[in-house]
This record gives structure tokens, C-alpha cells and sequence, in this order.
């Protein structure tokens, strides 16, 4: 899996925004089919009468129930990476939006997962700081 800064830093930050976040909203359509899937499965349960396909769907319905709570985090996670991202790439000294060279980056020492990246602005050449998780 390819980190923030080397997806930006191969693509550009617009462009890797862009594939984030239709990333992220395909996880979302999985988590809601998931759900649609369970609420389906809960109407033709019968546990009264324990069916070879009555246990079925319950495996089903469990199985959807893990896919969809991995999916749903997953969305969630990679939305709110983009958007804090999103937040920082503008631009302090000409206030341009998402024109950023990745010039190096580094890893916070109190998190391993954090990670940070040195930037300028492509138009005016100013550097600045950026963190992400």
C-alpha cells in the first residue's frame, strides 16, 4: 500500500484527492449493500424451526455484518485522511489550492503511522509542513 506522500508525489495532490475519494465512497456503497444485504437475510430467518437454510443465512447474514463494519471503517478512515489533507494543502503564502511538490518526507517519532511531508507551492515556490495519519 502506497504511502499519502508517495501517491501525491506520483500523481499530484488533485488527482490523488480525486482517487481517494472514489476509493473511499466504494467502500461506503459495500457497507450499505451489506446492510441491505442483512436486513434481506433478517426477514427469511426463522429460528423456530433451525433449517439447513435458515442457518444459512445466518451465516450470511454474519459474514455481511464483518464485510460491512471493515468496509464502513475503511470509508471512513480514508475519507478523513483526504480531508485533513485536503485541509493543509493550501497554499500559506499565495493561497492556491492542491499545487504541492512533495520535496521529502518522514515519519512522526511518537507514531509510527503519522507521517509528514515537506511541500511547496508549484506557483510561488513556498515550503510548508504537512501531517497525516
Amino acid at each position: 500500500m502506497a504511502t499519502p506522500a508517495q501517491g501525491i508525489a506520483r500523481l499530484g495532490f488533485r488527482t490523488w484527492y480525486e482517487r481517494q475519494l472514489i476509493e473511499s465512497h466504494v467502500y461506503f456503497i459495500t457497507g450499505f449493500l451489506c446492510a441491505v444485504l442483512i436486513m434481506a437475510l433478517m426477514e427469511d430467518l426463522n429460528l423456530r424451526k433451525p433449517e439447513p437454510l435458515s442457518l444459512a443465512s445466518l451465516a450470511m447474514m454474519v459474514a455481511a455484518l464483518l464485510l460491512g463494519a471493515v468496509a464502513m471503517y475503511r470509508y471512513l478512515r480514508m475519507l478523513s485522511r483526504a480531508e485533513m489533507l485536503a485541509e493543509q494543502c493550501v497554499c500559506p503564502g499565495c493561497t492556491v489550492y492542491g499545487l504541492i511538490q512533495v520535496l521529502e518526507t518522514g515519519v512522526v517519532e511518537a507514531d509510527e503511522r503519522s507521517q509528514w511531508m515537506r511541500v511547496s507551492c508549484k506557483k510561488c515556490d513556498r515550503q510548508w509542513r504537512v501531517e497525516s495519519i
